[in-house]
């Protein structure tokens, strides 16, 4: 007779002395649902949250659902952090979140992890999510996260220079001041998220060197993190993929599609903004390319989308006080895409 903690089918359990099994309890701070799957939260998504807590959350998910949440590192950032692909799901079909291309858009870290972790509990405790059946949906869809993009650029905006393996550069960079609260780039002045080779030679408003923000670097895919995105999506087929940003609550999701790509991607989009409430942007015939869902939808040839959270923050990271209404709009992102790419 199994007695304390086991696991059945990617679910925890806890079975008393007697032999009974705990439901509706909590043992030993773990919260057991009525048919006693244990139910998790592991993320605290109401901080600033760094790269530091990024490691410790992966080390909580491989310990608390192991055989079912992969993790890989798939690059390495300019200062050597790790930049992590988190696997949630069995199912043969993939579709691809990010976020953190932007340093001062670390929020989105946050709604990312927070998805992560819903799910995998929802999952776990055999409970739908929002009316999905997260259970039959994560069976067919694997959904993978690179929660962090830009590592050394969101410690550079939460910690400061001390952060970075040299200080100076960035200070120098930052016109002297030691404020790294409205920087974009990576830590070498890069902006990631203007990097992707799509229409790269006509972007506007380019610095043309190094810079806070809109430097688009020497020459695209130039900067490790870029690189590490890149070649892990060409290792994939992703259905669908979604780059997280901030601020505007609009919703990106065109670039110069044919007509049959065009009207697939608009259905979905349409459904995308009806979830969140964003309203959607036609960016007219000249779009302004080099971001990653602009690459995706020209190479990839498929659905790539990017929202952006939370009213107007000019040039500021989005205030934890926003979180809320923020995780209102996208709780169901993750399985609303992942139900679309049952039918791609």
């Amino acid at each position: 007779m199994v007695k304390g903690w086991f696991v059945d089918d990617d679910s925890w359990y806890y079975t008393y002395s007697n032999g009974i099994m705990a439901a509706n309890t909590t043992i030993q701070g773990y919260t057991l649902g009525s048919n006693g799957a244990w139910i998790a939260n592991l993320v605290n998504p109401k901080q600033a949250y760094s790269y530091n807590d990024l490691m410790a959350d992966i080390n909580k998910f491989k310990r608390n659902f192991p055989g079912f949440i992969q993790t890989q590192i798939i690059g390495k950032s300019v200062d050597g952090r790790n930049i992590y692909a988190i696997k949630l799901g069995r199912g043969e079909k993939e579709i691809f979140f990010n976020g953190s291309h932007h340093a001062r858009e670390h929020m989105t870290t946050n709604v990312l992890m927070e998805m992560l972790d819903q799910y995998a509990s929802s999952y776990s405790a055999k409970r739908n999510f929002n009316s999905y059946n997260v259970r039959d949906l994560l069976n067919k869809v694997s959904i993978w996260f690179v929660p962090m993009v830009n590592p050394d650029g969101v410690m550079l905006v939460q910690e400061g220079a001390s952060t970075a393996k040299n200080p100076q550069y960035v200070i120098q960079l930052n016109g002297g001041k030691t404020d790294f609260s409205s920087w974009k780039a990576n830590i070498r002045g890069v902006d990631l998220n203007r990097q992707y080779p799509a229409d790269w030679a006509n972007i506007a408003n380019n610095t043309g060197k190094p810079a806070p923000e809109n430097f688009k670097g020497y020459q695209p895919l130039s900067e490790p993190e870029v690189q590490a995105v890149s070649n892990f999506v060409k290792t994939h087929h992703f259905k669908i993929a979604t780059a997280y940003h901030s601020s505007g609550r609009i919703l990106y999701w065109n670039f110069h599609q044919a007509t049959a790509a065009y009207n697939r991607d608009y259905q979905i989009a349409q459904k995308y903004s009806k979830l969140t409430g964003y309203s959607l942007v036609f960016p007219g015939p000249n779009p302004s390319g080099g971001g990653f869902t602009d690459w995706f939808i020209q190479d990839m040839k498929m659905p790539g989308f990017t929202p952006e959270i939370s009213t107007h923050t000019y040039s500021k990271p989005v205030p934890l006080s926003n979180f809320d209404t923020i995780w209102k709009e996208n709780q169901s992102a993750g399985l609303l895409l992942a139900v679309e790419a049952l039918k791609l």
